[in-house]
């Protein structure tokens, strides 16, 4: 079966990643006030307990590293023990590249191995282990559901100085328009969420992260609290939700982005010329393959 809007949240599950602090905190509060049931995911266990006493009261806090299997097993297990199978997944959790001691970007010929295969181990690799984990749950429970991936407006367009978190998020937009033809059928929408700036700790978890698993470095400013100002997550999160109501494939948050975006479109109109072999085409068969018709089909930005 086609998917559908899935227009009454109320009483079902999410289950969103980094979900202790930021944007998924901000869709924890607005799926509890949609009447859904939410289990926040997180892998520090000390802003979990503070999250879910507090903004995030009511919801089900769950220790998860995305970045390994059993611990994703683990999370699902206790959240369909104490509140259902999982409707709403929501792959949340990412960190940053960070920035050198000097304020600089780390840009990518002297950036340390460890920092890009900790970048795309967490917000590309932690995403595809959350889908293999959820998504044949939700199959086998056959009440839909809906995939929710975090990208960024950095997985559209692709500023200097963001190298290794821009491939990260390019991928996630990627997999997820893949996805979401692969899942339609089947009654699962996929939506890929992509935010510019949210006021948030991002800085401060993404050091915090780097140096847990790499070890503290001068060579890396030290996290800072993002005094600026930026979007509330809690906007964020309700239009999320309008998004996953209205099945959007795209969740797109800040508008004034546009301009860039199509100034990278238009870059990719001007290399289609001449072919690269005068008179050849690829077979209709090859064209017909590499069309994905969710994009004929997404819908407009829900209101």
């Amino acid at each position: 079966m086609a998917a559908t809007p899935a227009q009454d949240l109320a009483g079902r599950v999410a289950l969103v990643t980094g979900g202790a602090s930021g944007i998924g905190l901000g869709m924890a509060q607005a799926f509890l006030a949609a009447g859904m049931k939410v289990a926040i995911a997180d892998i520090n266990q000390a802003a979990l307990a503070e999250a879910a006493a507090g903004p995030a009261h009511g919801a089900l806090p769950v220790v998860l590293d995305v970045t390994q299997p059993a611990s994703w097993q683990a999370a699902l297990d206790k959240v369909e023990a104490q509140l259902g199978p999982v409707f709403l997944l929501c792959n949340n959790a990412g960190l940053g590249q960070g920035r050198r001691a000097d304020g600089g970007p780390v840009l990518l010929e002297a950036m340390p191995e460890e920092v890009w295969r900790l970048v795309i181990d967490t917000n590309l690799h932690g995403t595809y282990l959350g889908i293999r984990a959820a998504v044949p749950r939700m199959l086998a429970a056959g009440q839909g559901g809906q995939v929710v991936n975090t990208a960024s407006m950095a997985g559209l367009i692709a500023p200097a100085g963001l190298s290794a978190y821009a491939a990260s998020k390019y991928a996630v937009v990627g997999l997820s328009e893949s996805l979401r033809a692969e899942l339609a059928p089947q009654g699962i929408g996929v939506s890929v969420l992509c935010p510019g700036a949210v006021s948030t700790n991002f800085y401060v978890t993404s050091a915090e992260r780097r140096d847990a698993v790499m070890g503290a470095s001068a060579a890396f400013a030290p996290g800072r609290t993002d005094s600026a100002a930026r979007m509330d997550p809690r906007s964020v999160g309700e239009h999320v939700v309008r998004g996953v109501r209205a099945n959007q494939l795209y969740i797109v948050t800040h508008p004034e982005y546009l301009p860039l975006v199509e100034a990278r479109f238009a870059a990719i109109r001007r290399a289609f010329g001449p072919s690269a072999q005068p008179g050849y085409t690829d077979p209709d068969l090859v064209l017909s393959r590499s069309a994905n018709p969710e994009y004929e089909t997404a819908p407009l930005s829900a209101p």
